[in-house]
């Protein structure tokens, strides 16, 4: 039986929702000022009663302290050493779609604030359903030992038991003390009544401790997070918190209350009989992030920001970075993290479509994804620029890129101007971007084109518009370059007729349907018998009203998850084809359709083929009208698999098995992987790159459908890329109007291990960069890759240069056995490399041969590798 309440006071951070973003920063720089002021009021309460707070991201409390004078931030460091404040480490409340590199700054703020002199071990997350499994790698890499959910189960569901306390286990095995509490402010503002009049606040927190009885809860403590009485989010400290607890505990009720920090309530965790608190190993697999396609196009340019970014540190490290390289990428890193952020705009946007104030919001939400990308595009464009001007020729080039740790045989899509952007002028390399962003004028594609790993190679561009192809070849690796026979595209490598094509691998042919009506890879047919392969189709309520899914919130409830209705009625409608066409052109064949929906929608599929590569390539374009009505868009893919196939996707430093890899309870309605995720049964496996569209539903169309216990709804070996949707009912964009792009690539192989799939993933995610100069047979020269690497199935998730003397790696390990990363001469020679957690402690050194130095990365670790380096050139 509960014998005491503790309550953790907060206000809930939503970076818009109940203001426009700038006023929500300006509001809670002002709330700690006010808290610091009730802190002193109150120093001589009870100790119980004593007014204390937990500022709940750690991005508030910076953008704090930065404006703040001297002696508030000395009062502020008093108040957290007498443990009347804390903070949350986090930097903000996240969503699923930031990137390993993006992901793993969240705790930037945190190490500032304690290099000022604060203590912080806690971390919380409020109002998400979920976060990426590699959290609890990277809370553990900093300190951090407690951890703090309280999810909204509005449209989403919390894990089990909840509320309850367990040990979240990391991939690798490591623990962090998590308490998964009820929502913070429903529960002990609405339902308990907390710091409203004790005489109501009695009954009502009676009835509520009887519910959890009856649910089972084994604790003595239960901790509950008010924020104010009045409003849940964004909301000012409530000064009237103390007086009531101090009124509350003179009434002699049984149960105690008390005004606790975050890390004060999970060190009295610690306390209870260890059987009570259970390990559960899992990715907390987050129900909200469906809202990010609501606003597609600024999720693709969000993700296609993230791996710019990562390119534009690793080709930066081959030439001295300028002076503001480091600020501006911590600002696209900002940007970036701030689109990721759990908040898209006003808590109206559904209902008041049209509104000032539902523009007002989503303007400033949908600016984060665009400065990030063209701030990260900005950097890798001024990196190529720079490496070129070190590279020999003979007049305009070609520079091609390959940021992956292994070497590619691949396509390129040049524009036939490309010649034109040959002046080295970095305005006209910026340029370059823009129109081609804009797809203005014709492209082509050239190849295939090998190159070698984190290193490049030069294509001449001549006056006819003709590309040939130079490697770095003297036993040097420097200076000079070897031509090699002109290089367009390999003729006549790919065939087609009326309505199917081939590259003697593949085996494409249209579908009267839309889609595929077969695919053959390998001697087998991939699309499922009776199915089209590929279709685009809408889906609707049939009700055409949210409330169909999942509705009326019941706010006060104990179970708020029971609004769902999984018996929903969808209404699907594959596209009407209006148009078939097949198409070759050097280096590629394609098959083209166009689409009509009973809306008067319109979309574009286009599945595509090269030469000696058994992969699909599909182009998707949606040509959608303003309208507010719910619905979505998916890209259909029955795979002829056995229905018990198996999927793994990425999320930020773990690679998940479906179902099984997951905390019970989390969301199986779909998924949000990072770029790709794959299918698998005991003898053959799809893997998908799907660099712009993160959400997808596992085994048909499942949304809505799982009830939250018992196995995942997979009834059968479909995978759906969840193109757009509107479904969220309050803060989510409510029409999508204008074209939406999307990508992917599937590659189609026998069973292999999941280290193998997520090796082969980078390929399909993205090709390699191309950058026009003008070179000059002078210039001495670089080897042709920056470093030798061999990842022994370990992923590379970004590499920098933080000091001219060294080369940091960022990788993850996901597999189950320890792998040896080797890394050898390229530009630079390796002389020791040590591995080192994501916060830069030291936790092994490896070893050092005569050409390599090598680490081990343990078995599905997340961590990095400093690796000292003597430059074999001057760059």
């Amino acid at each position: 039986m509960v014998k005491e309440i503790w309550l953790i006071h907060h206000s809930h951070t939503d970076i818009g929702f109940t203001h426009p973003q700038p006023i929500v920063f300006e509001l809670h720089r002002r709330y700690i000022d006010d808290v610091l002021d009730l802190i002193d009021r109150h120093r001589d309460r009870p100790d119980d009663a004593r007014f204390r707070w937990t500022v709940e991201m750690a991005g508030i409390a910076w953008d704090w302290w930065r404006h703040a004078p001297p002696r508030q931030r000395e009062r502020f460091l008093a108040a957290g050493r007498a443990g009347l404040l804390d903070v949350g480490a986090f930097r903000w409340n996240m969503t699923p779609l930031a990137d390993h590199g993006v992901f793993a700054d969240q705790f930037r703020e945190a190490e500032l604030l304690r290099a000022e002199g604060l203590t912080i071990r806690s971390a919380m997350q409020c109002d998400v359903d979920g976060l990426p499994w590699g959290a609890v790698q990277l809370m553990r890499d900093h300190g951090i030992d407690g951890f703090t959910m309280a999810i909204n189960e509005h449209f989403g569901r919390a894990v089990s038991p909840r509320p309850g306390a367990f040990h979240w286990a990391a991939p690798d095995g490591g623990t962090v003390l998590t308490w998964n509490g009820p929502h913070y402010h429903s529960t002990p503002n609405r339902a308990m009544r907390i710091g409203g009049p004790v005489d109501e606040a009695i009954p009502a927190t009676d009835r509520y401790l009887a519910a959890l009885h009856a649910y089972g809860y084994a604790l003595d403590v239960f901790g509950v997070q008010p924020t104010n009485l009045y409003f849940s989010d964004n909301d000012l400290p409530d000064a009237g918190l103390p007086d009531f607890v101090e009124a509350w505990n003179a009434t002699g009720h049984p149960v105690r209350m008390r005004l606790a920090t975050v890390t004060q309530y999970l060190d009295r965790l610690r306390q209870e009989p260890p059987e009570r608190i259970t390990t559960q190993r899992g990715d907390w697999t987050d129900w909200w992030n469906f809202g990010a396609g609501s606003t597609a196009r600024e999720t693709r340019l969000h993700l296609q920001g993230q791996r710019d970014l990562t390119t534009a540190h690793q080709v930066q490290a081959w030439t001295p970075a300028p002076p503001r390289f480091a600020a501006l990428a911590q600002d696209a890193t900002d940007q970036l993290t701030l689109y990721a952020e759990h908040t898209w705009g006003a808590d109206w946007s559904a209902a008041s479509a049209d509104s000032d104030e539902t523009a007002i919001q989503l303007s400033h939400k949908l600016e984060y994804a665009y400065k990030g990308a063209t701030l990260a595009r900005y950097l890798k464009r001024d990196a190529l620029h720079a490496l070129a001007q070190h590279l020999p020729g003979d007049g305009p080039c070609l520079l091609a890129y390959n940021p992956l740790a292994h070497p590619v045989t691949t396509m390129l899509r040049v524009p036939v101007n490309a010649a034109r952007y040959a002046d080295n002028a970095y305005h006209l390399a910026q340029r370059f971007d823009v129109e081609w962003n804009g797809r203005k004028g014709q492209e082509r594609w050239v190849g295939p084109v090998t190159l070698p790993g984190t290193g490049y190679a030069i294509l001449p561009l001549h006056a006819d518009g003709d590309v040939t192809a130079t490697f770095p070849t003297p036993p040097t690796g420097l200076g000079a370059v070897s031509p090699a026979d002109a290089l367009s595209a390999v003729p006549g490598a790919v065939k087609l007729s009326e309505r199917e094509i081939t590259n003697g691998l593949v085996t494409l042919q249209l579908d009267d349907r839309g889609g595929l009506g077969s695919v053959r890879v390998g001697g087998r047919e991939w699309s499922r018998a009776g199915q089209a392969l590929g279709q685009v189709v809408l889906e609707s309520p049939a009700q055409e009203r949210r409330s169909a899914i999942f509705g009326p919130p019941q706010w006060d409830a104990f179970d708020m998850h029971g609004a769902w209705h999984p018996e929903w009625e969808a209404v699907r409608q594959p596209g009407a084809v209006l148009e078939s066409a097949a198409s070759q052109q050097p280096g590629a064949a394609e098959l083209t359709q166009h689409l009509q929906f009973e809306r008067g929608e319109r979309a574009t599929a286009v599945y595509r083929l090269h030469p000696g590569e058994n992969l699909v390539h599909m182009d998707v374009t949606l040509h959608l009208l303003p309208d507010s009505r719910p619905r979505s868009y998916y890209l259909h893919l029955p795979l002829g698999l056995d229905d018990a196939a198996v999927t793994h996707f990425e999320t930020a430093g773990a690679v998940v098995e479906f179902d099984r890899e997951q905390l019970p309870g989390s969301s199986r309605h779909y998924v949000t992987t990072l770029d790709w995720l794959r299918m698998q049964d005991d003898h053959a496996g799809v893997t998908i790159g799907t660099p712009d569209a993160p959400l997808w539903q596992i085994g048909g169309y499942t949304f809505g459908r799982f009830d939250g216990t018992g196995p995942a709804p997979h009834p059968q070996a479909t995978l759906n890329a969840w193109l757009t949707n509107n479904y969220w009912d309050t803060n989510f964009k409510a029409d999508q109007a204008g074209e939406l792009r999307f990508t992917f690539t599937l590659a189609f192989h026998g069973a292999e291990p999941v280290v193998a799939s997520a090796a082969r993933a980078p390929q399909l995610i993205s090709r390699p960069e191309i950058h026009v100069f003008d070179a000059v047979p002078s210039r001495p020269g670089l080897p042709d890759t920056l470093v030798a690497l061999n990842l022994g199935g370990v992923r590379l998730t970004r590499l920098s240069r933080p000091r001219a003397d060294q080369l940091s790696l960022q990788v993850f390990n996901p597999g189950d056995d320890d792998a040896t990363v080797t890394i050898g001469s390229g530009w630079a020679v390796p002389t020791a490399v040590v591995r080192r957690s994501l916060a830069g402690h030291a936790e092994a050194d490896g070893t050092a041969q005569d050409t390599h130095v090598a680490a081990v990365v343990p078995a599905r670790r997340w961590c990095v590798l400093d690796v000292s380096l003597e430059p074999s050139g001057t760059a």
